[in-house]
């Protein structure tokens, strides 16, 4: 004989457990589907257990309920603008329209990886991160019985093209070619230092070393959030500058008499993050100072320093501190092997695939 709560429906058991109230006055229950008896009276033992341990289970509080009334406001209080604006566009764009009808507690795991499959490739990770912090929190709160997407989740693959850098031949040329131009000091800690657009656009000559060799790097400037700290700890940090690209800062230092900031618009202001992008597009346009030249966007010039000191010899450990991140966001972000590095592992190929030992003539780029 079935236990009190549990009934057969058809082929199916239905659990109804009621314990306490909810914050309406109403009776707290939860109702739940088994394929067989024994099943129905695990399943009824689990959600005392769980109705136990979580007060707010059994409320009528949805995933789109909790995201903006709960976890959107605190995170508001708590970081950045441009955190706050990721977080309610990728919400609002990509999860509420799947998952946001559904009560915060039904948000199985296998409803996740449904949902990711369908996800954008190149966007996926970003999405997915949305809806892990959101759950996490959740959890925290007591709305979820165990810590929620512990499991690993298959995204979508990302197929596509590796993003261009410049040769060393092309930095060279690039660094000849844009003396003179409003936006040089920035191309200058780019691919010499190699700071990111927001954090070049917020240096100013008194972050820059004797010689200006070295460049301190404590904030960015953003659109968003104007002027700000580093997004993480390893983003405070001094980077060494190339030495031709110390001598031709050194020489614009004293020539704005080494105060403010080291790339101004005409108006003599810090130059800002909705102009920078258009001058580097302009350069490029009939009669700009880089017509002709293979053009890459503005922040893959921090890639190409990246990939030629690796190219030079530099340790990836050294590398990734220069500019300020780890190994891996460095590979998955940054570095574009040369040409040369794909031929060695070519002939390493050959070799193994041929079964016998690297003679003399295998060389490493």
């Amino acid at each position: 004989m079935a236990s009190k709560g549990i009934r057969r429906r058809g082929e199916k058991w239905e659990v109804r457990v009621t314990c306490g109230y909810r914050r309406d006055g109403r009776p707290r229950t939860v109702s739940r589907t088994a394929r067989t008896e024994k099943e129905a009276e695990e399943l009824r033992v689990r959600l005392l257990a769980e109705m136990g341990r979580m007060p707010t289970m059994g409320d009528p509080l949805t995933l789109d309920a909790y995201f903006w009334g709960i976890f959107l406001p605190r995170v508001e209080a708590t970081t950045t603008r441009a955190n706050r604006d990721f977080y309610s566009s990728a919400y609002r764009t990509h999860v509420s329209p799947a998952l946001g009808a559904l009560d915060v507690a039904e948000v199985s795991f296998a409803r996740v990886q449904a949902w990711a499959s369908g996800l954008p490739a190149a966007s996926a990770p970003a999405y997915v991160r949305c809806l892990r912090a959101v759950l996490r929190a959740a959890w925290a709160d007591g709305l979820l019985p165990e810590e929620p997407m512990r499991q690993r989740l298959r995204l979508p693959r990302r197929d596509g093209a590796p993003k261009e850098v410049w040769t060393a031949e092309e930095a060279a040329e690039c660094l000849r070619r844009v003396r003179g131009e409003d936006i040089e000091p920035l191309v200058l800690v780019m691919l010499g230092a190699g700071l990111s657009a927001s954090e070049a656009r917020a240096r100013d000559w008194a972050d820059l070393g004797e010689g200006c060799l070295s460049v301190s790097v404590g904030s960015a400037y953003t659109g968003r959030d104007g002027i700000k700290g580093p997004k993480c700890g390893r983003r405070w940090r001094t980077a060494p500058v190339l030495p031709q690209c110390a001598e031709r800062l050194e020489v614009l230092r004293r020539a704005c008499g080494g105060e403010g900031p080291i790339c101004v618009n005409r108006r003599g202001a810090r130059m800002g993050p909705g102009t920078t992008p258009r001058r580097w597009a302009a350069l490029f346009a009939e009669g700009g100072a880089l017509e002709g030249m293979r053009r890459i966007e503005m922040n893959r010039l921090r890639a190409t320093h990246e990939t030629l000191m690796q190219q030079a010899g530099v340790s990836d450990s050294l590398n990734a501190a220069i500019h300020g991140h780890s190994q891996k966001v460095a590979y998955s972000n940054y570095l574009r092997p040369a040409e040369g590095a794909y031929e060695a592992a070519r002939a390493v190929g050959e070799v193994v695939g041929s079964g016998h030992e690297a003679g003399p003539n295998l060389h490493f780029v």
